[in-house]
């Protein structure tokens, strides 16, 4: 099997919370082909210190929104294999050489997808996302079901589709998803990584603002509209975030 490059951009701002175990993650996982690019968006904590002594690459880009910062990363980057991972997420044991071996034994594979635990700042589990196989009706109608830290993507695929959206600021992997529609996308029902919510996320703080700009994508690039599926996705949303506020427990494992 070919030895393919993955490289992993992770968009920070003085997350140096969270960063550590995010780039603990990275580096100890068995596939040593890997180039870890943290897009550094001005931050003043200790985030240049972490990274360089991880042993990634600190790229210094003051001001960019992360839409931005994670197209400069896939820009630079030398992989064939890309994806994106943020400052509080983390990778699950072996996901690295399992999608590496995957896209290897599957030169036409366009995309990955795989399933997400979602944990909380003490990175208890509180649930599993399992969004099954790709489905641009069901994306569309639905909503976001697709976990960002556990999609992998051949660089080519940007190529063909574009990169990320600027001008959006929650909704850039919801907008890309939608835009895969014709490409050979693959779904593995194995988790690859572990998404953080917790009080402090961008998620988490700007849940309305998140969903306005969801919908916008909808109704202004696809064609669709607010469905049953979309208002009670959006409702469950607003309940995880009150019960977060008030410190009961999030959604509980299915």
């Amino acid at each position: 099997m070919a030895d393919l490059l993955i490289s992993i951009v992770t968009p920070t701002l003085n997350a140096q919370r969270y960063l550590a175990e995010c780039l603990h993650s990275v580096q100890t996982q068995d596939w040593h082909e890997v180039e870890h690019l943290v897009v550094d968006g001005g931050s003043t904590d200790a985030t240049e210190q972490l990274v360089r002594s991880s042993g990634a690459t600190w790229i210094s880009r003051p001001g960019l929104n992360q839409a931005a910062a994670i197209n400069v990363g896939i820009h630079l980057a030398r992989g064939e294999l890309v994806a994106w991972l943020n400052s509080d997420d983390l990778y699950a044991p072996g996901s690295l050489r399992f999608v590496a071996t995957r896209f290897a034994s599957e030169p036409d594979l366009h995309v990955l997808i795989g399933d997400c635990d979602v944990i909380d700042a003490d990175g208890k589990l509180l649930r599993r996302l399992s969004p099954g196989p790709y489905d641009y009706a069901r994306l569309l109608r639905n909503g976001n079901s697709v976990a960002q830290p556990a999609v992998f993507l051949r660089r080519s695929v940007f190529e063909h589709v574009g990169y990320l959206d600027e001008t959006l600021e929650f909704g850039m992997d919801y907008d890309l998803w939608l835009r895969l529609r014709g490409l050979h996308v693959a779904y593995t029902p194995r988790v690859l990584a572990s998404f953080r919510w917790h009080s402090g996320s961008k998620t988490a703080n700007n849940l309305d603002a998140n969903w306005a700009e969801a919908l916008r994508i909808v109704r202004q690039r696809h064609g669709g509209d607010w469905t049953p599926a979309l208002a009670w996705a959006y409702g469950r949303a607003r309940l995880t975030s009150l019960r977060q506020r008030i410190g009961g427990k999030l959604w509980q494992p299915r």
